[in-house]
């Protein structure tokens, strides 16, 4: 198989993380890199030159400089249109290939570059949608990173049409939040009490007369959707992964006790396709020692290590939230994602090695874009079930037509078909009909 050289004068370690992300996993192409100019020059085969200036035939990129440095500083960013996409990092250099450094653009995006520069964090601590370059460049519905991509593969076939390219395939991956297995039963007396008092304060009779229905056995509890969940998933194929917020009571994180045995019991239920993750509470965001614990004690319960896992309310800050993943054993993380808009955070509909940007280095935890969740689309959004769905669609065919991969966050609360969530299982029913459709 012909191999594709890219010479740049000093390898850094930026560039190779983005040159193997670009041009190995998304494209599908072999990679040589090489810092020597004689070997690049004496390349008779498909070759990309990046660097300030051209020295030889073959594709010329102009470099940015961004991944020539080794430290985070404000970048300036100003925005473009190439080939209808927006575009950053521009170089202005009619013997480019493009207009814009496309490796120092997807860079940035990946890497995260704008969450290590100072930033007003909101009430959780976490990095806001609005502030986003991809918000601010309205970008932030495109996988542009995978565009980016396209336009550079579109490019070498071109100029190289004998070049073979990896087919890469859509993927789609339903997963389920676990923030409270239960509405009212297997929670202590103290708390069922208090649940008791809140709903009289309120005068909200309904909930006491629903509350002391399931806990006489008369009523199921709203919140137990597991059975519905597995039906419909295994009704088109689907096993979704499963995130279980395995941590001790306070503040927002208040699932059922990790001690109790029906919780525990649901949970090993729920893992026979051993697809269950952690969901790190937001006490081990401060408290390392508290997600160590957290994870030791799922792994207990489910007899095997535990891989996965997700951030409660998606707070992450890098790069200790991933470091401490990498820490605790974590190979994938299934965080990257905003709470208060859908869309691609990184810019990209695939799965993605971390870069640590503070010391400069790739990571072996693999990082998969969230896109599309319940509550942003009901709670904070405020749309509409039929809004919901459109949203739906439309991101699954823009990732499809990138080939990339398609993750959904949903809770099992949102599946009880109440007052608050009336209306949308068949949200997620159409969208897992539409994911069985060609084309």
């Amino acid at each position: 198989m012909e191999k594709l050289v890219i010479y740049m004068p000093e390898i850094t370690h930026r560039a190779k993380y983005i040159f193997n992300l670009m041009i190995v996993d998304l494209m599908g192409a072999e990679l040589i890199l090489t810092g020597s100019r004689d070997e690049y020059i004496s390349f008779q085969g498909p070759r990309i030159e990046y660097a300030p200036e051209p020295s030889g035939n073959g594709i010329f990129i102009r470099s940015h400089g961004l991944l020539n440095e080794a430290t985070v500083r404000p970048q300036s960013i100003v925005f473009s249109r190439y080939r209808d996409y927006p575009s950053f990092f521009q170089t202005a250099d009619e013997r480019s290939a493009f207009p814009f450094d496309l490796f120092a653009a997807a860079f940035y995006m990946v890497s995260r570059y704008e969450e290590y520069l100072p930033f007003k964090p909101d009430n959780f601590g976490r990095f806001m949608a609005v502030d986003s370059i991809a918000t601010a460049g309205n970008f932030l519905h495109l996988p542009i990173v995978n565009l980016w991509t396209e336009l550079l593969k579109d490019h070498i076939i071109r100029v190289y049409p004998g070049l073979i390219f990896r087919e890469k395939k859509f993927r789609f991956v339903p997963t389920i939040d676990i923030d409270h297995a239960f509405a009212y039963r297997h929670r202590s007396f103290m708390r069922t009490l208090a649940g008791y008092g809140r709903s009289v304060a309120e005068k909200k009779w309904d909930k006491v007369r629903r509350r002391t229905r399931v806990l006489l056995g008369v009523e199921k509890d709203p919140y137990d959707t597991y059975g519905y969940i597995r039906e419909i998933h295994d009704r088109h194929g689907l096993v979704p992964l499963w995130f279980i917020l395995f941590a001790n009571y306070g503040g927002n994180d208040n699932n059922v006790s990790p001690s109790h045995e029906k919780f525990r019991s649901l949970l090993r239920w729920l893992d026979k396709s051993k697809t269950m993750g952690i969901h790190p509470s937001l006490t081990s965001a401060r408290h390392p020692r508290a997600f160590s614990s957290e994870i030791k004690g799922l792994t207990r319960v489910l007899r095997r290590d535990i891989l996965i896992s997700r951030q409660h309310f998606l707070k992450t800050r890098l790069p200790q939230t991933y470091r401490q993943l990498i820490d605790n054993g974590i190979t994938d993380d299934y965080s990257m994602g905003y709470a208060t808009a859908p869309g691609f955070r990184a810019g990209i509909a695939d799965p993605f090695p971390f870069f640590d940007l503070s010391s400069n280095r790739d990571t072996p935890l693999m990082l998969h874009p969230v896109v599309l969740m319940d509550v942003t689309m009901r709670d904070y959004l405020n749309v509409s079930p039929d809004e919901a769905m459109a949203a739906g669609r439309s991101f699954f065919d823009a990732i499809k037509a990138v080939n990339g991969e398609f993750v959904t966050v949903w809770h099992n609360e949102s599946f009880e078909e109440g007052e608050k969530w009336n209306g949308w299982r068949r949200v997620y029913e159409d969208l897992l009909e539409y994911s069985q459709h060609e084309g």
